[in-house]
This record gives structure tokens, C-alpha cells and sequence, in this order.
């Protein structure tokens, strides 16, 4: 049997992500993918339409693993704090493909609004809301603060390789929370 009857939509994807970990969104292209699936590029095109449909799917998988690592670590105690602690750990151990979901034009994400709105953000939110007595308004002001300094410190972990001790990143995030809180 060909190896291109075995390849599925999966394995290529998978493989992708892998890719991608190592070297980078920008890297990805047809050949590269194909090289390391140790295939010409043909049936790529066979089981997906375009390098876009390729490039769709695999965005989707990387949110996948981003929305279960987060799933794994945030705690209902205190949702805001271990949410953004878990982004920046996302950031510390997947570099590049926390680059590919926040840092490139893969973003779907055009205002400020796009964030409060996102599943895990608006969960925080409410989490705020219902465990520490906050008005929906004061929650999204605080949540937006802490977000963005969390989002600051996994951007310079991602992209210049700064390393921080996992310790430091929970200190740090629980610092700002406790500083801007009620």
C-alpha cells in the first residue's frame, strides 16, 4: 500500500504542529511539511485543497492544545490569576506556537472588546463576578489589567527568550492582581 493511502488529515496536521513548535508559523510551507512527513507534496494536496485549508486546520489544532493546557490549570478558586499564569507558562514552554495564536496574523482578535468576549476571558470575568463580589464592569476593568500585564511578560518570554522561573511568573501575576484589586 502507498504511504499516501495511510496519511491522513490528522497525521499531516499533527505533524504540522510539530513543525510549526520547532521552527516557527512563518516556516511552514508545503515542502517542509511534506519533507518531514517523508512524502512529495502531492498527496497533501490530495487530502487538503490549498496550503491555506492545510493552514486552517492546523490553527484550529494549536488553539485545541491551547484551550486544554488552559483547561488543565485554571482553578475556579481564583480564575483570573491561575488563567493568566497558565498563558504565560503556554508562552515559557510552546514558544512558537503561542507566536502562531497571538503574535501573527492568525489573530483573529481586532479590539479590546475580542478579548473580554474570548471563552476563557469572559469565564475569569464571571468567575470574578460570582466568587469575589465584583460588578461585571470593575471585574472586566481588573481582568483586562492583569490580562495585559501577563500578556506582556509571556510576549517577552516568547519572543526574546527571556527565562523566568515558573515560581516568578505566578509571584509576579499574583502581585499585580493584589495591587489592582478592589
Amino acid at each position: 500500500m502507498p504511504a499516501s493511502c495511510k496519511l491522513s488529515k490528522e497525521a499531516i496536521i499533527n505533524k504540522a504542529v510539530v513543525l510549526i513548535n520547532k521552527k516557527g508559523w512563518e516556516s511552514l510551507n508545503a515542502r517542509d511539511l511534506a519533507k518531514e512527513l517523508k512524502i512529495s507534496t502531492k498527496p497533501l494536496y490530495r487530502i487538503f485543497t490549498s496550503m491555506d485549508e492545510i493552514k486552517e486546520d492546523i490553527y484550529k489544532e494549536i488553539y485545541k492544545q491551547y484551550d486544554e493546557f488552559i483547561t488543565s490549570r485554571v482553578d475556579n478558586k481564583n480564575a483570573l490569576v491561575t488563567l493568566c499564569v497558565a498563558y504565560v507558562e503556554f508562552a515559557k514552554l510552546y514558544k512558537n506556537l503561542f507566536v502562531s495564536l497571538f503574535l501573527s496574523n492568525n489573530l483573529k482578535w481586532k479590539s479590546i472588546d475580542d478579548v473580554l468576549n474570548e471563552k476563557w476571558n469572559q469565564g475569569a470575568i464571571i468567575n470574578l463576578v460570582n466568587k469575589q463580589g465584583y460588578t461585571f464592569e470593575s471585574a472586566k476593568e481588573l481582568f483586562m489589567h492583569v490580562w495585559l500585564y501577563a500578556n506582556g511578560l509571556a510576549t517577552l518570554i516568547a519572543t526574546n527568550k527571556i527565562d523566568i522561573e515558573d515560581k516568578e511568573i505566578i509571584v509576579r501575576i499574583v502581585k499585580i492582581f493584589k495591587t489592582l484589586e478592589k
